[in-house]
């Protein structure tokens, strides 16, 4: 008995549940929407799971003419039902087959759990539309908190970013992007909170101007759009910088700081300008060689050259010794640090000079030719070093007609000594390059050039075993082979002079030789077996020329026809004692340079073949060639620097 009242009172409340529902869903038909949630609210007190009350309530809740408008809250009665509607009983779907049969616009045919679904599908996208459109911020995290199984949420969290976005960028302050990026560091929007930030922090730092300002925000935002911007500013105040303070190592430390500036050009400008007034001012070696160093070029070093010239050449003057009136000017030239050996000066038409030699980075590297051209003042107007791959040596330079420069020597074409090989090149008066030639195995002696410019180069061939028989080769302007002579006898040409009348005279060993301009023999005086001419010069009419054999330097004067003016001989004081050079002065006067390995000596002899003077160097420096030209007489000296001597009387020195 007990267990049929239950049944009926199961039975009862059932059909009270169908009934508040059935009332709930006339209630909603009518849009009498308290009454239909106070029904729907009943039959959730007695059943909360239930299905048909659920979706009843969420019905009224979504819709937006009810008063009781809610659709945050309708959507936790649709989460109740999700994957439930197979638990509607048949009462209920009867009902709700009703409901749908008197509210639809259009009527289907659908099942009313389908009809359910759809308009499940409704009240989610009205949701959805609501947290979109109403920009209400606190509804979304409202969603997000109640909802976390919400099938959209993370389109939410996207409308939420987006809200919260626009809080921060209405603040529009560098703080309010930093914490926007902070919080929300998913968000579609941070790349554009990066960019606001971007900006406003390189406008606060374009305020600043400061090289520390730009410095922070290069190093905080490497991936900013306005870096390179921030980059070029901070260069500039720092190139500022260093103009205000206006000193070299303000200059030095901005091309040091900042390599890649557009101002590093102008920086160096100054640093080269700075360098150039430093050395100027302070005059010293070490300033010179700091500027001619990193400015091997250019006006200012030319300028920076010529006084370290003159000081160095005065210094030289000063340390040995040379002090006299007859001294115009001194200068000594240094190419870069580097060792120089040699010497050859020859005058210019234009009164100026050329200085050709040999220079070399240490005592173990190879040399190359060194070409220094001077202005009548003994300036220089510019210098070439001109090397091939091994090792360089220069004899003599030849100044043509046009101011050409031809410098004759030897070039190795290996480390090998036997790649010796007989070289020569030309520059224009300007420095230009011409040719270069190298001219085989070959012997050079001496070099010469006649009045069409054409090259001779004397020396030897060694035709059969009995040794070196004269020879001399001669060469057109543009350094191609013409001819070739050779003589019988044994020796090497070591003079080749011309005389007006075109006519050619040679000194070689123990030959004097005349030659008409057809360069037929028209005279020839052999010396003794025992001496060796190693230079001649053609003046005033008469052949001049200085050796040596084993007791004896040797020299004499013949004239141009061969006829002997004088000869004298002088005992050698040191078997290591050579002719260095010779000149002849207008006046008359014979200058011979004479160097051995303790000492050098000038000689100047009179017409008559008598000395007039004897001046002795100091050990430091070797002699190694003398020109004479109209009133002035050049000496140069080396002591691993070209020491030049202009000097108006050989007497008076």
């Amino acid at each position: 008995m007990k267990y049929l009242l239950t049944i009926l009172l199961i039975a009862l409340s059932s059909c009270l549940v169908a009934q508040d529902i059935k009332k709930g869903f006339k209630s909603l038909e009518k849009s009498e929407y308290d009454k239909a949630k106070e029904a729907f609210q009943k039959n959730l007190s007695d059943d909360p799971r239930n299905v048909g009350a659920n979706f009843g309530m969420a019905l009224v809740l979504a819709d937006d003419q009810s008063p009781v408008f809610d659709i945050m809250s309708a959507w936790e009665y649709v989460e109740r039902i999700q994957g439930r509607l197979g638990e509607l009983s048949q009462e209920d779907i009867d009902v709700l087959s009703e409901y749908f049969l008197n509210t639809e616009v259009r009527k289907t045919s659908r099942p009313v759990k389908k009809k359910m679904e759809i308009a499940l599908e409704a009240i989610e996208a009205r949701l959805i539309k609501y947290i979109r459109e109403e920009n209400n911020l606190d509804a979304c995290y409202d969603l997000l908190k109640r909802y976390p199984d919400f099938r959209h949420y993370d389109n939410v969290i996207h409308i939420r970013n987006q809200f919260e976005y626009r809080k921060y960028e209405k603040l529009n302050t560098l703080a309010a992007f930093d914490e926007f990026i902070q919080k929300f560091p998913e968000a579609a929007q941070v790349p554009k909170a990066k960019k606001q930030r971007y900006h406003l922090a390189f406008e606060e730092a374009k305020t600043a101007n400061t090289i520390e300002a730009y410095a922070a925000y290069i190093a905080q935002f490497p991936e900013s759009d306005y870096l390179q911007s921030a980059i070029k500013l901070r260069n500039e105040a720092a190139f500022k910088q260093a103009q205000s303070k206006g000193t070299l190592p303000a200059f030095e430390h901005f091309i040091a700081t900042y390599p890649d500036a557009l101002e590093v050009s102008d920086a160096r400008v100054r640093v080269k300008e700075l360098l150039y007034e430093q050395a100027k001012r302070i005059k010293s070696m070490q300033a010179f060689n700091d500027f001619i160093k990193q400015y091997p070029d250019g006006q200012y070093f030319v300028d920076i050259f010529n006084l370290k010239a003159t000081e160095l050449g005065n210094a030289y003057v000063t340390e040995f010794g040379l002090q006299s009136p007859a001294i115009q000017w001194a200068r000594a030239f240094d190419n870069n640090g580097r060792i120089e050996e040699g010497g050859i000066v020859k005058s210019t038409s234009d009164g100026g000079m050329v200085i050709a030699c040999t220079s070399r980075d240490n005592d173990s590297a190879s040399a190359d030719a060194w070409v220094i051209k001077l202005d009548p003042q003994g300036n220089m107007l510019w210098n070439k070093t001109i090397g091939q791959a091994f090792e360089d040596q220069v004899t003599n330079v030849l100044i043509d007609h046009q101011g050409g420069i031809i410098v004759v020597g030897y070039t190795w074409l290996s480390a090998d000594s036997a790649s010796k090989k007989g070289w020569m090149f030309k520059l224009a008066a300007d420095g230009t390059k011409l040719w270069n030639k190298n001219l085989g195995a070959i012997d050079i002696a001496s070099s010469a050039l006649d009045a069409d410019d054409r090259i001779y180069i004397g020396g030897g061939i060694a035709e059969d075993s009995l040794g070196m028989r004269y020879a001399f080769t001669t060469f057109s302007s543009d350094a191609k082979k013409i001819g070739e002579k050779h003589y019988t006898g044994l020796g090497e040409i070591h003079s080749i002079c011309f005389i007006p009348e075109g006519n050619m005279l040679l000194g070689g060993s123990n030959w004097l030789v005349g030659l008409e301009n057809k360069r037929y023999l028209r005279w020839d005086v052999l010396l003794d077996a025992q001496y060796t001419i190693t230079h001649g010069i053609s003046a005033g009419g008469n052949f001049l020329v200085a050796g040596f054999n084993d007791q004896n330097m040797v020299y004499g004067s013949y004239s141009a026809n061969g006829a002997k003016n004088w000869f004298q001989n002088y005992p050698k004081s040191d078997s290591s004692q050579v002719i260095a050079s010779v000149a002849a002065t207008p006046q008359g006067q014979f200058v011979v340079l004479e160097q051995k390995d303790e000492e050098g000596k000038i000689k100047v002899f009179q017409a008559n073949g008598t000395i007039a003077k004897v001046k002795q160097v100091s050990p430091a420096l070797r002699l190694e060639s003398c020109y004479c030209a109209d009133s002035r007489f050049l000496l140069v000296m080396n002591n691993k620097d070209i020491v030049l001597l202009n000097l108006s009387d050989t007497m008076a020195f």
